[in-house]
């Protein structure tokens, strides 16, 4: 802009930003990269009409989150400031399946980064109400997500059951 004799000074600034009311605003997400509504509804529908080939019994769903054991809130309630701690960046990370009734819900898978933590010295882990693993990063690896499979594909064969997974 070449206006002579113009200072776009903060205050010319803040007050220009006011009266048109700009403001700042983080962006969220990734908008722009998804599919549009067309193509989600025909996935959708796709989507729909292989559900329909089951029962909703044998729909199931799973889905993978960490769990960070010992992460302390970042906010609390006090009389007044407190010092924060650093953040610890120990995690385990589960994967729940359960089928589209919530009448089943399989045993969770569990990813440690040990083989054996000192708490479950001595344990047979195979007794434990999960399926568990580890890896030194206790993130998911192919390895682990195979030999998952492979046991719901046992467990369901069992049962003489086909199932739909949704993943």
């Amino acid at each position: 802009m070449n206006i002579e004799g113009f200072i776009g000074s903060a205050g010319w600034l803040n007050n220009f930003k006011k009266r048109h009311n700009i403001k700042q605003y983080n962006k969220h997400g990734e908008a722009q990269s998804g599919p549009s509504e067309e193509e989600l509804s025909k996935e959708r529908e796709k989507l729909q009409e292989l559900i329909s080939n089951f029962d909703l019994e044998d729909v199931f769903n799973c889905d993978e989150t960490g769990l960070y054991w010992e992460l302390e809130p970042s906010k609390t309630l006090s009389t007044g400031p407190l010092s924060g701690t650093k953040k610890s960046k120990n995690r385990v990370t589960l994967l729940l399946t359960f089928n589209a009734t919530g009448s089943i819900k399989l045993p969770a898978l569990f990813i440690h980064k040990h083989q054996t933590p000192r708490d479950l010295k001595g344990i047979d882990k195979s007794k434990l109400p999960v399926d568990y693993y580890w890896n030194k990063s206790a993130w998911m690896q192919t390895s682990i997500w195979n030999k998952y499979l492979e046991l719901l594909n046992q467990r369901m064969k069992r049962r003489n059951r086909k199932i739909l997974l949704l993943v």
